[in-house]
């Protein structure tokens, strides 16, 4: 009797949730290939995902990489070359993902065929390498250098349509047949093929479609548009340099496995900006799990949602909620205000078709669920509450004693307050224990990152749930506790506020912004502002008292942000100036141009400037933010410091291939030198507090210790008591 034998991996290795091909699979894999090979009653053989995982694979396991390179036999090249030399009829049968080593396993099967909702794809650039396994080798031959060039460069994830378009797959299942099925009659067809039929699906026989000279000139033409190595851009520039090899005249297969494998090995032994990406990787999963012992977030997860205040924060918060598919309730007391919020959440859903994100009728089913309301009364029914009205402490405390009348006793209220007291707002309530922040970042349906805030009252259970939702929507959810400002704008006071002080001192606004964007970043500072509004930091210090005139004595204070607002009215891009110029007709009034009236006026008020490096420039407008964020690790106000890296790279533009600001300090710019310049600054500015050297920083330096290994060390030092 002649049949199909279906090998599964990692079947039976429970805690492989995703199929990576550890050493463990890999082993266990082999030796079933080999057998299934050897035996003749096997026609064909089909590799699909293990029973326990949604996934075919979601690629290798990254905790094996490091410097030496060194992984334990079988590797994962071991693996693929006993694969592709089996004569019989091998067929790859992917659901959910086949990702970087999971997709160059089933480059490595004779057929490829997948279930209409998978999708595959080499992201291993985002790791700061490239695909190791013949990735950059293989798809150039089932495909073409342009389309290995999209897929590699970019690491995204192509559709299982896409794929079947551009011959990476076969066929795809029909709706209705397990893609196992489907595969298994596909391999027994194919095994009516002749030997030779079969020995020329092996993509390393084949050659790459189309001439050198156009070839090259596609590799070259990706080279200009991606960013430059310096920037970040040593990843792709080594995928392109791959792909290259891929078609080069006169080289064997081996001999362009061994140039990937070259480069591969450069790049994981060599690049700063690898190890900072995958530092990266691994603290977005630090930084949004729950804690160990908490508790499991409820199930089924209650679906339905009230947002209050429908203005431009409210309809971006509900358009998240209507795509991951709750039942939302948007209120707004004002009828206009809830009708132009109404609009706001419809053109965020048609720019989702637009951008084929979804199509018409997912978005048409997102906004019928829907409920617009002009009463708090509505809200009756529903499960979790986002509470988005403007920042006034009294307004958001009589909302939630009035929510606390109408809701049922297991509502989960929230506010996406960004500056006021989460103890204040949630102790209002009777039971303030189902009280947090969710702060999201604007605007809200873009922005990926929300600080869940923990109050003095939140329960482990709220936490859970809300860190559920979050990710459910979505969202990267970092969970920090309580003080003005919370992490991200906390960090960012100092920040904005020295690198006013440099434009006081006669720095250029736009050589401020040039520094830190030359450093990686998405924008400075200036521009940051202009984004934001420079009104929203005047009003601010007008509470405190400081601005006009009113700063304590002995605060170092400038009054040049005050004044750029008060005496010229340039309070950023809304109005079309800032600290910079804006034209309408330019980028959508959203270029940032230099503004002779601004240098003309700084002139002014600052008289006779002092000429500042680029690298000075960079420590006196980022050591004052990594100094704050180690005050916030010695107050608790975050776990570890990964959770202030992935908050900067995800909320404020921070280059991930420099791991976020903590990294940076930590592992690029080294503590001792953070340390000696933070208290000759403030030696030099005594009356400034973020120049106050963070103790947490001191005991680092003189123990000679990284702040994640004393994070390491305290997480430990907790599980122990």
């Amino acid at each position: 009797f002649m049949s199909t034998r279906v090998l599964k991996i990692a079947q039976g290795i429970e805690k492989n949730r995703v199929n990576s091909l550890g050493y463990e699979t890999r082993k266990n894999l082999l030796n079933e290939i080999n057998a299934a090979n050897a035996d003749p009653s096997v026609k064909a053989i089909v590799i699909a995902g293990s029973d326990h995982s949604s996934a075919f694979s979601a690629g290798a396991d990254i905790t094996e990489f490091n410097a030496s390179g060194e992984f334990q036999r079988p590797s994962l090249h071991d693996l693929i070359e006993t694969l592709e030399a089996v004569e019989k009829p091998t067929v790859a049968a992917i659901k959910g993902v086949a990702l970087g080593g999971g997709l160059e396993l089933a480059l490595a099967c004779k057929y490829r065929v997948a279930d209409p909702r998978a999708k595959v794809g080499l992201p291993e650039v985002h790791l700061g390498i490239i695909p190791g396994a013949g990735g950059t080798q293989r798809l150039p031959r089932v495909s073409s250098v342009k389309f290995a060039l999209d897929t590699i460069t970019s690491g995204r994830m192509i559709k299982a349509k896409e794929a079947l378009d551009n011959n990476v797959l076969d066929g795809v299942a029909p709706d209705g047949q397990s893609v196992e099925d489907f595969a298994s009659s596909f391999a027994l067809s194919a095994a009516d093929n002749s030997p030779q039929d079969l020995a020329d699906r092996n993509l390393s026989t084949r050659t790459v479609s189309g001439d050198a000279s156009g070839n090259d000139a596609m590799c070259d033409a990706a080279k200009e548009k991606l960013p430059q190595p310096h920037m970040g851009g040593e990843a792709v520039h080594g995928a392109v340099d791959a792909i290259k090899a891929s078609y080069e005249s006169g080289k064997s297969f081996e001999e362009c496995i061994e140039t990937e494998m070259s480069i591969f090995m450069d790049l994981l032994a060599n690049s700063a900006q690898g190890r900072a990406r995958r530092h990266a990787f691994f603290a977005e999963r630090v930084a949004t799990g729950l804690a160990r012992g908490a508790p499991k977030p409820s199930s089924p997860l209650p679906n339905k949602v009230g947002v209050i205040g429908a203005g431009t924060m409210g309809a971006g918060i509900a358009t998240c909620f209507l795509r991951a598919g709750y039942d939302v309730t948007l209120v707004d007391v004002n009828a206009e205000g809830l009708a132009r919020g109404e609009k706001i959440v419809k053109a965020n859903l048609s720019q989702d078709v637009k951008r084929g994100r979804a199509t018409q009728e997912r978005a048409d089913k997102n906004l019928s669920m829907m409920t617009p309301s002009t009463t708090l009364t509505s809200l009756s029914g529903v499960d979790l509450v986002v509470e988005a009205v403007f920042e006034n402490m009294d307004l958001k405390k009589k909302i939630f004693k009035e929510l606390d009348g109408i809701v049922g006793e297991h509502t989960i209220l929230c506010t996406n307050t960004s500056t006021l007291d989460i103890d204040e707002i949630g102790g209002v309530v009777k039971d303030s224990s189902r009280t947090m922040g969710m702060h999201f970042f604007s605007p809200a349906n873009v922005m990926k990152l929300v600080e869940n805030v923990q109050s003095k009252h939140t329960s482990d259970q709220t936490i859970s749930d809300v860190t559920a939702h979050t990710k459910k929507i979505g969202k990267i959810g970092v969970l920090v506790g309580n003080c003005d400002g919370f992490v991200g704008n906390r960090m960012v006071a100092p920040y904005t506020g020295e690198a006013a002080f440099c434009v006081e001192e006669g720095a250029g606004v736009g050589d401020v912004d040039a520094a830190i964007v030359d450093l990686g970043c998405a924008i400075g500072p200036f521009t940051m502002g202009d984004i934001a509004g420079n009104d929203i930091g005047y009003l601010i210090r007008q509470e405190k008292g400081w601005a006009d005139g009113g700063a304590p004595a002995g605060l170092r204070y400038t009054d040049i942000p005050d004044n750029i607002v008060k005496d010229l009215g340039r309070i950023g891009q809304k109005a079309g100036k800032g600290w910079y110029d804006y034209d309408p007709e330019i980028g959508k009034g959203r270029v940032p141009m230099h503004s002779e009236e601004v240098e003309k006026w700084l002139e002014a008020q600052r008289g006779e400037g002092v000429l500042f490096e680029d690298k000075d420039l960079v420590e006196r407008s980022l050591f004052p933010l990594v100094n704050e964020g180690f005050k916030i690790l010695e107050e608790g106000i975050c776990a570890r410091p990964e959770h202030i890296d992935i908050i900067y790279i995800y909320g404020y533009g921070w280059p991930v291939w420099r791991g976020g600001p903590m990294y940076w300090a930590d592992k690029e710019v080294g503590l001792e030198h953070v340390l000696k310049t933070t208290e000759r600054y403030y030696e030099k500015y005594g009356g400034s507090d973020w120049w106050q050297p963070s103790q947490l920083l001191v005991d680092l330096v003189k123990e000679g210790k990284s702040v994640y290994k004393w994070a390491d060390d305290k997480s430990k030092n907790q599980s122990k008591l």
